[in-house]
């Protein structure tokens, strides 16, 4: 069983690889202009759809509410796994990822997410206020956004979440825009942090009703994360029949 999860995920890495530097052309081209990027949204979409079945992963989308139509929205995501990222591209309205800054560093892959995405640096004050100008000025493009609101795989209790930054509900509510929380309640047993072997292969997201934020003032800001913080962890318990008491508190930081 070892060596079979062992041969899966070495199987899984190189096409990832391959796929990537096929597609990575389209990319280069997408990040010439602002305009483009939504091709480079797109082809991660079908990238997903076609990647995982093809690595024998089983997928499933759930939809709670209406699927997100016309207009910007910020999907908020719990965050326990590498596997995070590649799995929202299952999800059929695309969007601009919001990721680490140490991503930048990796070749091609990099220079693809630093042009088409956006990276910040969480430990720099001076980083984050920039990257909140790139969150303002993509939502001003129509452009969506994935935004994994516990910072990155901070959580020393999963599947407990780590507490919320305030990043994505701010500019939610200073550009009166939906926020759709999404549950990933598998993945930290698939691929937990730390372990580069694959322990299972089915990848579900559940895809919550959107909370609408017209007429929310910066008053509302904790509320409004407290809310999406518990819709997220509730599900997560629920996925996993799990009784988990969250005594974290879902404060900035």
């Amino acid at each position: 069983m070892i060596l079979l999860r062992r041969l899966h995920s070495l199987y899984a890495l190189l096409i990832f690889v391959f796929t990537f530097i096929v597609l990575f052309p389209v990319f280069l081209i997408a990040s010439f202009h602002p305009r483009l990027h939504f091709i480079a949204y797109k082809v991660d979409h079908w990238w997903a759809k076609v990647y995982f079945p093809l690595t024998l992963f089983r997928t499933e989308v759930v939809f709670k509410g209406a699927r997100p139509d016309k207009g910007p929205v910020i999907y908020c995501l719990n965050h326990f796994s590498y596997l995070d990222i590649p799995s929202t591209g299952l999800l059929p309205k695309q969007a601009c990822f919001v990721g680490k800054a140490s991503i930048k560093k990796v070749p091609l892959f990099g220079y693809m997410f630093r042009t088409l995405h956006i990276a910040v640096d969480r430990e720099s004050i001076k980083d984050r206020v920039r990257a909140y100008k790139k969150y303002t000025l993509a939502i001003e493009q129509g452009k969506s956004l994935f935004i994994y609101p516990e910072g990155g795989i901070r959580s020393k209790n999963i599947p407990t979440q780590a507490s919320y930054k305030d990043g994505a509900f701010r500019v939610a509510i200073e550009q009166q825009v939906p926020i759709i929380p999404v549950t990933l309640p598998f993945n930290w047993k698939i691929l937990p942090d730390g372990i580069w072997t694959l322990q299972s292969n089915y990848i579900k997201l559940v895809v919550h009703e959107p909370i609408h934020t017209k007429g929310m003032t910066l008053e509302n800001l904790t509320d409004l994360k407290e809310r999406v913080y518990h819709v997220i962890q509730n599900q997560i318990e629920v996925e996993n029949d799990l009784m988990v008491t969250n005594d974290e508190l879902v404060s900035a930081t």
